[in-house]
């Protein structure tokens, strides 16, 4: 039987059922978030949110809400605050619109922040991502640049990943959050920042519980490694890295 969200991912009425269940989610978060840390947190993921498209666009415009649900932002966000003094830089492989992006600028400090996007769309997908078609989740380079270019030290890179990566081999990091949907690129990204990464460093990945190509790529790339796949949310893996 095919999962639920297969009907409706990717679709008009998947994103307006998405928008839904993300204002509930807010509520809930709202009600418990109470520890200072948490509050500030929410409250930017709350901004993020009121930008959103309305159910209208999103019906009949063909508009994009934010794709991650609060919960998730809200873990990037942790995450992020936790890294910003353990040295290193940053880094985002799949930057879509830049929810994700921004909510580590709001807190990554004086950190280099390395975001990569290809605007192009997904490139061509495996056998293991059937949910995906090339040319899926293309986005507008000038608008991403405008949203994130009024925080420092946060540099945008255009293109496919890994091909994007040589200004940056020299880096090591502490924070690298990957969302790019494919087997090949996860498993890519996954080869590229692990030997880069500090000690105690995190790597987060987007539809690791959902994309069967994201999944097999990070259990794969962890089958000779001594770290262990640690699901988070929803939807989102975590790998910390030892020393």
């Amino acid at each position: 039987m095919p999962y639920f969200d297969d009907a409706l991912a990717n679709r008009r009425w998947g994103f307006a059922c998405k928008r839904i269940v993300t204002a509930l989610e807010l509520l809930l978060l709202s009600y418990y978030k109470r520890n200072p840390l948490e509050r500030t947190g929410l409250e930017i993921i709350q901004e993020i949110y009121a930008k959103q498209s309305s159910l209208f666009s999103i019906l009949f415009l063909g508009d994009t809400p934010v794709l991650f649900s609060p919960g998730e932002l809200l873990n990037l966000y942790h995450s992020a605050r936790l890294m910003r003094e353990q040295g290193g830089a940053f880094a985002e492989v799949g930057a879509f619109k830049g929810d994700s992006a921004e909510i580590v600028c709001r807190v990554k400090g004086d950190r280099l922040f390395y975001v990569f996007e290809a605007f192009e769309g997904l490139p061509s997908a495996g056998r293991a991502d059937r949910r995906f078609k090339r040319g899926m989740f293309a986005s507008s380079e000038a608008s991403l640049r405008r949203r994130l270019e009024r925080y420092p030290s946060t540099t945008v890179f255009s293109g496919y990943f890994p091909q994007t990566a040589s200004a940056i081999v020299s880096e090591t990091f502490s924070y690298v959050h990957l969302d790019v949907d494919l087997y090949a690129t996860t498993k890519a990204a996954l080869e590229f920042f692990y030997p880069r990464m500090h000690a105690g460093g995190r790597i987060i990945s987007h539809d690791y519980s959902q994309c069967e190509g994201v999944w097999r790529a990070v259990s794969e790339f962890l089958s000779d490694k001594p770290e262990q796949p640690e699901p988070m949310g929803v939807s989102q893996v975590l790998i910390v890295k030892r020393a």
